[in-house]
């Protein structure tokens, strides 16, 4: 049999399992399919396949497994690592579980769902919603994100200091292996000591283990109200006293602390036109400051309208004044003026864009060691090029940086030199405080070599035995993550 006869009949197959809708080649692969959300790698994928169901996948990749084809499972495409991109004459199928979009139940007095891996995040908030709960795992990229790719990559977002990340709100999953087989895990056990933590392994594996069909998802109940403020601070040692003042008044109900660098403030007042600007002035340092509701007291108002809850964030930012941990702040007195804080924060990313290339990163270290690690970096990326950067910025609760730098207010790509030595700079702070080179993002392919270098050599072997354990023939997002 020839090349093109096998692979006539392999596409012949695919077909009869999704149709031939789809299942596309050639010029039939829309744009959408051969770039990164961030435009900085092409994919070439010699199929996008997009399966409907748990059972077509497994056909899929019982196929796969008989051909030896490698797949790449793709969500919402809205990640930042170049986790599913396709090389060239690397004949990738393409696994798009777009299709794979219903929410199969919500289970109220259980507060879960079970989703399918193609749920966009949003549409699962706003289903928890309808129930009366809250699905908490919140990020920028809500609106195209999938739960599977969120999944896969373990990721985190804004709400992570209460509510932890994505690997904390996944109680079970259904997981298509390497050989066409189904793992049914998706029972909503609190308690499982059966051995090891399969749903642990596959979250934040990248598709290299196991492709995610479907999960079940801790839900949580809704609070009645919130209390948010952007509030002006000294200097990062006095906001990490800020938060676990705020923590420690409120019974640790702090459902956001993030940290806004001058920098990132004023690239959202310049060109997010949709946002109005907190103050009439630049703050050097700012954190975005939002606690929940404890009880139906605090959601009550006064006759001015005024929420308890606010009054009592109104008293608790009293006494950060009064000690020195806080130097001024706008509070929200209405969803308008919150969700316009909110807005700034998650469009920050768009901001950036709009100014022109950057060189992103995404690191976390101990919470308590922030303040050494960013003067650290602050004075290493003030030292290596004139430009505009910021290290303060990101999710302090949780120790993740997402710091930025433009070299000589150019693109990085154009100064690789700086570039190199940035890079290099954020991970000399990394292996001296002890934290980690990808916080939220995943490794894809844009970290491996940073990866290989600085995660535990002995860690790093079990990696990989694990990787050949379950995918022997190495079919399952190749080429990333593992070197």
């Amino acid at each position: 049999m020839t090349k093109s006869t096998e692979m006539a009949d392999f596409t012949d197959q695919l077909i009869g399992i999704c149709g031939a809708a789809h299942v596309l080649t050639g010029d039939e692969i829309e744009p959408r399919y051969r770039r990164d959300w961030l435009g900085l790698y092409e994919s070439h994928p010699l199929y996008v396949v997009r399966p409907d169901s748990t059972e077509a996948v497994a056909a899929i990749m019982k196929a796969c497994a008989a051909t030896k084809t490698p797949v790449i499972p793709l969500g919402g495409n809205s990640g930042l690592t170049g986790a599913t991109i396709a090389g060239e004459a690397e004949g990738i199928l393409l696994l798009s579980l777009e299709r794979m979009n219903q929410i199969r139940s919500i289970d109220g007095d259980g507060q879960v769902m079970i989703a399918e891996a193609g749920c966009i995040l949003e549409n699962l908030h706003k289903a928890a919603d309808q129930a009366g709960l809250m699905f908490p795992l919140v990020f920028g990229a809500k609106g195209t994100a999938h739960i599977g790719g969120a999944l896969g990559t373990n990721a985190g977002g804004l709400n992570v200091i209460r509510y932890g990340n994505a690997r904390a709100l996944c109680m079970g999953l259904e997981v298509v292996t390497a050989s066409g087989e189904v793992m049914d895990l998706l029972p909503a056990l609190k308690k499982d000591n059966t051995g090891y933590d399969l749903i642990n392994l596959m979250v934040g594996s990248e598709g290299t283990l196991g492709i995610i069909t479907a999960a079940t998802l801790k839900l949580v109940p809704r609070p009645e109200a919130y209390a948010t403020a952007m509030v002006v601070v000294p200097d990062v040692s006095a906001a990490l006293k800020l938060m676990n003042f705020v923590q420690a008044r409120t019974g640790g109900r702090v459902e956001a602390f993030e940290l806004f660098g001058q920098l990132m403030y004023d690239l959202c007042v310049k060109y997010l036109d949709h946002i109005t600007a907190p103050f009439s002035y630049s703050p050097p340092l700012s954190v975005l400051v939002e606690i929940a509701a404890g009880s139906a007291e605090d959601a009550k108002t006064d006759a001015d309208g005024k929420l308890a809850l606010t009054q009592q964030f109104e008293d608790i930012l009293g006494e950060a004044f009064e000690t020195g941990i806080a130097e001024d702040a706008v509070i929200a007195y209405s969803e308008t003026q919150r969700r316009n804080l909110w807005t700034m924060r998650e469009d920050t990313l768009d901001a950036m864009q709009r100014h022109g290339n950057w060189l992103l990163s995404d690191v976390s270290f101990q919470v308590s060691d922030l303040p050494g690690a960013i003067a650290d970096l602050e004075a290493a990326f003030a030292a290596i090029a004139p430009g505009p950067f910021c290290i303060a910025f990101g999710h302090m609760g949780d120790g993740n940086l997402h710091s930025c730098a433009r070299p000589f207010d150019e693109d990085p790509a154009d100064h690789p030199a700086e570039a190199a030595a940035i890079k290099q700079a954020l991970q000399d702070a990394v292996v001296k405080w002890r934290g980690s080179i990808s916080a939220e993002h995943g490794i894809g392919t844009d970290k491996q070599a940073a990866m290989r270098e600085l995660k535990d050599p002995v860690a790093y072997e079990m990696l990989k035995s694990i990787k050949t354990a379950l995918d022997p023939d190495n079919l399952l997002n190749p080429g990333k993550l593992l070197m």
